[in-house]
């Protein structure tokens, strides 16, 4: 290929509206996190693959092929595949035929974003029912090069140099795309790291989820039921199929219709969730909370969620975990998608699911309250138990009698107000047991001959030992009001040893 020369663009009269420093701006500082990178190809393939499923739904949907062997990174998708005018189109930047509300990828600068970390982009493609096979090379390396050695050069004479297509003959039946990024650079090596790569794919590719999964059929199938286009494509990272991640501690899927206003029936977005059956949020949370989708392709995390619905408690957030399928087409996601452009139907969307984000705080609340009930009736029930016995072997201490009252009124109160509140059968079933034995108690504990342990009658205190014992005893009840169980070990120490003092 020959050389771009300094002269040919400095001298030339003709005025430039664009230089080829916006490619530098399309390629890395749209695309800042290098794994978004694989995410706008495996989008691009997914795409085609849904062109192929509307144009022949008959036809049996292959897996999205990743290969991830340094230097490169290939991959290849069995879809529509593109035409020669789309294959001629496929360097130009910005250009795009695709539809906002039928593509994922529509601005026609995502294929740009492997211009900063390649040495070479080498596109072949084969379209439907056309024995022809296009290539495409991209020579990335050589385009940065000559824009780091010459000032200002014309973004289209860029293009044009190194950039080249040709047209060889191929099966008729063939429908094809395969991508090699050759010679990928260091800075980008995390696209290297497998693990890393299939956890990440996992999460924002628009593949199904996991068959081991117990929900997994009926939300798909919900799914399938409330969007028109859904489909979830097979992805293959080095041979092995990736899945969407769940959690195993969950309880049933729920489902929440967003229309675009109550009185419309036309959908603005579908959402499905599970809240965690366990105590507190899913943990990691970089798996939990609602993500956004359009076209079943992730758009931000579980945060972009928490950022946009919870104004308050916003914690409970990753109490759950789903998705928010978006349907408006005016919902635009961001260049880099993690998250959408700041418009009225950003708004409108934001808006309208406030209301999947007020059912989660009601039902985390409730929950927590429900959780906080048992265990209040746990502590009640231990205590009173424990009140018990040691009342019947007369081992409370005289001095705790208002202190032993106020435990177990304040228990039987508590109790009795999250009894008017959310609860289980078994809860409420269990609350009225323990209510009657704190109820027996305190009726004990007003009989004159109930078994507190009087230790100046047992020991036989004089008048001055039992005035300096009083003021003993006060002095450590105004000390320790704050601190009951603190102030029952020292009256015990306290008993303990004058018993071993008096008694020696």
């Amino acid at each position: 290929m020959n050389k771009l020369k300094a002269k040919d663009m400095t001298k030339s009269t003709e005025e430039r509206y664009a230089y080829a420093s916006i490619l530098e701006t399309l390629s890395q500082g749209l695309y800042p996190d290098k794994r978004h990178v694989l995410r706008e190809f495996i989008q691009n393939s997914h795409d085609s693959i849904y062109e192929l499923h509307k144009r022949a739904p008959k036809e049996a949907i292959k897996p999205i092929e990743v290969r991830i062997e340094p230097p490169s990174l290939f991959v290849a998708d069995y879809g529509a595949g593109m035409s020669k005018s789309e294959v001629r189109q496929y360097r130009y930047i910005g250009y795009s035929q695709k539809e906002r509300a039928l593509h994922a990828g529509f601005r026609g600068i995502g294929k740009y974003s492997g211009v900063s970390i390649a040495d070479r982009l080498i596109v072949d493609t084969s379209p439907q029912g056309v024995a022809e096979r296009y290539r495409v090379i991209i020579h990335a390396g050589q385009m940065r090069e000559a824009i780091k050695r010459e000032k200002n050069p014309p973004l289209e004479e860029i293009l044009k140099q190194f950039t080249e297509t040709d047209t060889l003959k191929e099966d008729l039946d063939a429908h094809y795309t395969f991508l090699e990024l050759q010679n990928i650079d260091r800075e980008a090596n995390i696209l290297f790291n497998v693990p890393v790569m299939t956890e990440y794919l996992s999460l924002v590719s628009p593949v199904p989820l996991d068959p081991r999964f117990e929900h997994a059929r009926q939300i798909e199938k919900k799914l399938r039921e409330n969007l028109p286009d859904f489909l979830a494509t097979d992805v293959l990272v080095n041979g092995s199929k990736i899945y969407k991640p769940y959690f195993t501690t969950n309880r049933e899927p729920e489902f929440e219709t967003v229309l675009y206003q109550d009185d419309r029936s036309d959908i603005l977005a579908f959402c499905w969730y599970i809240q965690n059956s366990e105590k507190g949020q899913y943990d990691p949370k970089d798996n939990a909370g609602l993500v956004f989708r359009i076209k079943n392709i992730a758009i931000g995390d579980g945060h972009l969620t928490r950022q946009l619905l919870w104004k308050q408690t916003p914690e409970r957030a990753f109490y759950f975990y789903g998705e928010i399928h978006v349907l408006d087409p005016q919902v635009v996601p961001s260049s880099d998608r993690t998250s959408f452009e700041d418009n009225e139907a950003r708004a409108r969307l934001a808006e309208r699911c406030k209301r999947i984000s007020s059912n989660l705080n009601r039902k985390a609340g409730q929950e927590s309250a429900i959780r906080r009930f048992e265990e209040v009736l746990d502590e009640g029930s231990d205590l009173v138990a424990t009140r018990e016995d040691q009342m019947k072997t007369g081992q409370v201490p005289l001095e705790l009698k208002d202190q032993f009252v106020y435990e177990i009124k304040g228990i039987h109160e508590d109790i009795q107000k999250r009894l008017k509140g959310p609860k289980s059968a078994k809860a409420a079933t269990r609350a009225a047991f323990v209510l009657a034995k704190a109820k027996k108690l305190i009726r004990e504990v007003k009989r004159e001959d109930s078994g507190f342990l009087d230790i100046s009658k047992e020991l036989q205190f004089n008048k001055k030992l039992q005035y300096l014992y009083n003021c003993i005893i006060e002095v450590l009840q105004e000390e320790f009001e704050g601190e009951p169980e603190r102030l029952e070990r020292i009256v015990r120490k306290l008993h303990e040893s004058i018993r071993q003092r008096l008694t020696a």
